[in-house]
């Protein structure tokens, strides 16, 4: 089946693997411009809720609020280019599959070692080093 993507007022024949790219871009584009800045209503008609989910975007004024304390050294961009950094890590974390996900809590959070973890999983370190360099090298495609 061929695939095409409209580019101005044509349809261009691309490949698999351009055309998947070329969505993933554009959906990540969409929501770093419109999902991140707005706050939503999420309605459950089964349940007869709302919940209001709030923008994932901050302010300088809302940080402090929140007794943020911004040393004088710091610069403003360095700490909202920290928060976008975060959430795009927290976007990546939650396409990457549960086994993938608890190797990252292992390693970052829980602070185990490579062999530790081999150990409890019963297999060698070699094996947990191919699949956590895997898993960063899937994380990586998101900040590039």
């Amino acid at each position: 089946m061929r695939k095409f993507i409209k580019i101005g007022k044509d349809q261009v024949s691309v490949s698999e693997e351009i055309y998947k790219e070329y969505y993933r871009r554009n959906r990540r584009e969409r929501y770093m411009e419109q999902d991140i800045k707005v706050g939503r209503i999420d309605v459950d008609s089964e349940a007869e809720t709302v919940v209001f989910v709030p923008s994932k975007e901050d302010s300088i004024n809302r940080l402090m609020d929140q007794g943020a304390d911004f040393d004088d050294d710091q610069m403003i961009e360095e700490i909202l280019c920290d928060k976008a950094t975060l959430l795009i890590l927290q976007e990546a974390m939650a396409e990457l599959n549960q086994k993938e996900q608890e190797l990252i809590q292992a390693l970052y959070y829980k602070d185990l070692t490579v062999r530790e973890i081999a150990m409890v999983e019963n297999v060698s370190h070699v094996a947990v080093v191919k699949r956590h360099k895997k898993v960063l090298d899937k994380l990586k495609k998101y900040f590039l």
